[in-house]
């Protein structure tokens, strides 16, 4: 019991001065830590934007449209929309739900990692406007106190009235105002019970629930926004089902910018640690890597074959800036096609020494429990190498390589390109792009340049610096590169990439004075095609261009058609009158010869011997910890079989081997032996000078000849002996007369 009583007293205490020390960090944290209500109206502020060479191009006001409403003014449904999608009890806690607190806390300690938030109306609000959006421990207790300061001083009606007139909807809209505008062409106090929901399903991820941008994913957030308030009570089964069968709002000329490359830069901005935009008032600078000129030729790219949307984005792989980005759609999240072969399939296969380029696999119909992938057009190819499967973009070989690698493999090394994978997508139908949501052509191209960059990745940037009214930096980018393949990998998937451009389904680019590496991607159902990609790159830059529309209606188009054409486009405008990209560098592979004859009737990968012709040979690259293991023995002790028979007074021997060797024929007749062949024989020789009843011997050796003219003989068979029969006597036709 003593044991007991001081383990108890052990920990009591342990839990006390762990209570002491949080209690005095909180106060610590917090000390000076006040609320400043003149942050909760919209600050003025404007961003002066400077490009890659520290050119102001331009200067965006903020804060020049923004309007407030009344809380008085807005209709219940509204207010019930925001409340039961994001704060049930708002109206009966005092700013902390400290039951969500906590199962907010044991998720993320279960997770390792800020997973899960547990944030009121309050905390939201405290949050915009008067702390950034870094994720720390020191920012919620000073959330946490602001909060409780927030709820003393304002009533819960002039607590959401803040709310709703500083959250964030996307597209550059503050405040309930704004949105309704945006997106309606309405007032907010005229909003209906569907875009009410509408509006409270978007600001938990403004990029993502866009009616504009993804908008599957938005009517499937505002519908269960408007489940929520029929099961607290707030709408009838009927209004429910009205509102969930409403269309959502069409893009109109101003919901996506003419340029492009100014809005995505400000929503990376939004959500970089340090924004703050209730706390930014002035003029502050953002530094991007803007190419002025790139980006009007990106803004101005057209062709009379234009028959849909399209996104093009220019990055530097060096320091994954990007360089120009013009989309007529927005930033969406769509499904990549085959565009995610190298990045799912072939690139981790090669990484696992599962595959190399050389690789040989079968092109064929196949069934994987039930899973059928199909060529296009249902054509096969037979016996195909992975650099050929990968260029001419088969589908059956990416789906037989994937199911060898495993889905978790593959998956890991997509989520350290920072290609986000939903559980939905964990099946075979990965290698040929069949996901749930997709890709941007960001992240696309973002996982691209760890390619072109060694295998290490960068993600994809805007902005490369800010700076306040005074030029004090307040964010610098400094990415920490990721080593996702191993230098050997990028480069042989680098290899198999060019061949997609000299011999594959991007090789109308290959009339470009560089080296290429280039993927295309089709999507589609069998009504038609929705999405095509093309991504290319050189050693210096990676460009990525998707066609499409944000509906998903129909256009006919290609990734090996437009998109790869633009992309060409591009590279050339790129390059022209500047330096040309340095060739891909092979240094970190590994050059094998290879004996053809084994790759092409056994489809086995066996090294060439060391003597062996030039003709029979093929050379590839490999990683140096794959190299094929077993070295062919027909070159290096010639051996054959041969086999003899008698057949209308004819000698016939049947040799095996003939495909590879030479041969010296002997023959033997009465103690003489003389040489009747040497040379190529096929698969038999005839011996048609021979005389009835005589008996005959004969030898044969197989040689093959090295590429300095050397013979190299093998051991010399002896066969059997046969006898010629004595011709029968021809009988005349008046035989009785004799």
């Amino acid at each position: 019991m003593k044991i007991i009583a001081k383990i108890a007293i052990l920990l009591l205490s342990i839990l006390l001065i762990s209570a002491a020390a949080a209690t005095a960090y909180y106060f610590a944290v917090t000390a000076n830590v006040r609320l400043q209500p003149e942050q909760f109206t919209a600050a003025e502020n404007t961003a002066e934007i400077f490009d890659l060479h520290d050119q102001k191009i331009t200067q965006v006001n903020f804060t020049q449209k923004h309007k407030s409403i009344l809380i008085g003014d807005v209709p219940d449904h509204v207010k019930d929309a925001f409340i039961s999608a994001e704060d049930k009890n708002f109206y009966t806690h005092r700013g902390l739900d400290y039951k969500r607190m906590a199962r907010a806390l044991f998720a993320n300690l279960k997770a390792g990692a800020f997973k899960q938030g547990a944030s009121t109306i309050s905390q939201q609000l405290v949050k915009n406007t008067q702390l950034n959006s870094e994720k720390t421990l020191a920012r919620k207790l000073k959330e946490i106190k602001l909060t409780r300061q927030l709820e003393k001083k304002y009533s819960k009606d002039q607590i959401l009235e803040m709310y709703l007139n500083t959250i964030y909807f996307g597209h550059a809209c503050y405040g309930i105002v704004d949105a309704s505008n945006f997106y309606f062409a309405k007032d907010a106090q005229n909003l209906s019970l569907d875009e009410a929901a509408m509006l409270a399903a978007i600001i938990r991820s403004p990029n993502n629930y866009s009616p504009f941008v993804n908008p599957d994913a938005c009517m499937r957030a505002r519908n269960s926004v408007l489940a929520r308030m029929f099961a607290l009570g707030k709408i009838t089964e009927k209004e429910k089902s009205e509102a969930e069968n409403a269309a959502l709002p069409l893009p109109h000329e101003k919901s996506v910018s003419s340029d492009g490359y100014l809005d995505a830069a400000y929503e990376e901005f939004r959500n970089l640690p340090i924004y703050a935009p209730y706390q930014l008032r002035g003029t502050f600078r953002i530094y991007t890597y803007l190419d002025s000129d790139m980006q009007n030729y990106l803004c101005n790219l057209s062709t009379d074959a234009d028959r849909s949307g399209k996104s093009l984005l220019v990055c530097d792989n060096r320091s994954g800036g990007i360089n120009a980005f013009y989309s007529t759609e927005g930033i969406l999240r769509r499904q990549p096609g085959s565009a995610i072969k190298p990045l799912a399939v072939y690139a981790p296969a090669i990484e696992e020494n599962l595959i190399s380029p050389a690789t040989p696999v079968c092109d064929e119909a196949v069934d994987f429990n039930g899973y059928s992938p199909s060529n296009y057009r249902d054509q096969y190819k037979g016996w195909v190498s992975a650099r050929d499967a990968l260029a001419q973009s088969l589908n059956v070989p990416a789906v037989k390589i994937l199911n060898e690698l495993g889905l978790e493999k593959s998956t890991r090394y997509l989520q350290k390109l920072g290609l986000p994978v939903l559980d939905s997508d964990l099946n075979l139908s990965l290698a040929l792009g069949g996901m749930t949501q997709g890709f941007t052509l960001n992240e696309l191209v973002s996982a691209y340049t760890a390619l072109a960059n060694g295998g290490k990745f960068i993600p994809a940037a805007f902005i490369r610096k800010i700076e306040d009214p005074e030029g004090h930096v307040l964010y610098e980018r400094s990415p920490s590169p990721v080593q996702v393949f191993s230098r050997d990998t990028a480069q042989l998937t680098n290899l198999m990439l060019r061949k997609a451009v000299t011999d594959g389904t991007a090789k109308n680019q290959n009339t470009l004075p560089f080296e290429i590496c280039a993927k295309t991607g089709t999507c589609g159902t069998d009504a038609g095609n929705t999405d095509a990609w093309s991504v290319s790159y050189t050693t210096a830059h990676t460009v990525g261009v998707w066609m499409g529309n944000a509906d998903n209606s129909l256009t006919g188009i290609t990734g090996g058609g437009l998109p790869c054409h633009y992309a060409m486009l591009i590279l050339k405008k790129m390059y022209g009158g500047t330096a040309l990209p340095e060739p891909f560098d092979m240094t970190s592979a590994v050059l094998c010869r290879l004996d053809k004859l084994s790759y092409d009737r056994d489809h086995v990968l066996r090294l060439a011997a060391d003597d062996q012709p030039q003709s029979t040979v093929l050379t590839d690259y490999f990683r140096a910890s794959n190299l094929p293991n077993e070295t062919s023995t027909v070159y290096t002790a010639p051996k054959a079989n041969a086999s003899i028979r008698v057949k209308n007074q004819n000698v016939i021997i049947k040799l095996c081997h003939a495909e590879y060797y030479d041969f010296i024929i002997k023959r033997e007749n009465n103690g003489k032996t003389v040489q009747i062949f040497d040379g190529k024989a096929g698969n038999e020789f005839t011996d048609k000078n021979l005389k009835s009843g005589q008996k005959y011997s004969y030898t044969v050796c197989p040689y093959f000849v090295k590429d300095d003219g050397t013979r190299v003989y093998g051991e010399e068979i002896r066969l059997p002996s046969v006898s010629i029969r004595q011709k029968p006597r021809e009988i005349p036709d008046n035989w009785w007369e004799h």
